[in-house]
């Protein structure tokens, strides 16, 4: 009988030191490049990134993030004003945010206090919602970068003349605050 009581004990007190699941919010911006006439490269950035990321045993195990469509910036404000509000673009009024969701998050490695994953997942842009792979960097317990790349045209985004003057490829780094 007390080995019973004393191993239902120790089985009730295990099970509470099992490491639970932490939800941890996210905070950022992402940067990106795109080609323009073949000889310059556009550099611009959204702000305001807002999501969760769920750590189990500290290992990422669940991602989801958003922005603002409309704090799309790059140094020439037409551009901008452009870029965000014509119907062949951004068009903000009508699609007001950009998500990314990961359905697969794979451990790589951890060099040092650098942790590498790589996440299979949807972009939500415009309303459709496409397959991407992200590599993300956990730096620190806070700092995490992720890198991707995504060829703009599966969302028809810039599918107007104006089109043949700029890459359909576009370099993104998301820098990102976990709270």
């Amino acid at each position: 009988m007390i080995r019973t009581l004393l191993f239902a004990t120790f089985f009730l007190f295990s099970t509470a030191l099992v490491a639970q699941p932490v939800e941890r919010q996210l905070t950022g911006s992402v940067s990106f490049e795109i080609k323009e006439f073949v000889f310059s490269t556009v550099k611009g950035s959204f702000s305001d990134v807002q999501g969760q990321a769920l750590m189990n045993s500290g290992m990422l195990t669940s991602f989801e993030a958003c922005l603002p469509a409309n704090t799309f910036k790059t140094s020439i404000a037409a551009r901008d004003k452009n870029v965000k509000e014509k119907q062949e673009y951004l068009d903000v009024g009508r699609f007001p945010t950009i998500c990314f969701t990961a359905d697969k998050i794979d451990f790589v490695g951890k060099i040092g206090d650098e942790t590498t994953y790589d996440m299979q997942g949807g972009l939500t842009l415009r309303d459709e919602t496409h397959p991407i792979s992200v590599r993300v960097v956990q730096r620190t317990n806070s700092e995490w970068v992720a890198t991707f790349t995504i060829d703009r045209t599966q969302w028809s985004v810039g599918t107007g003349p104006s089109s043949l003057a700029i890459s359909n490829t576009l370099e993104l780094v998301a820098y990102l605050s976990l709270n």
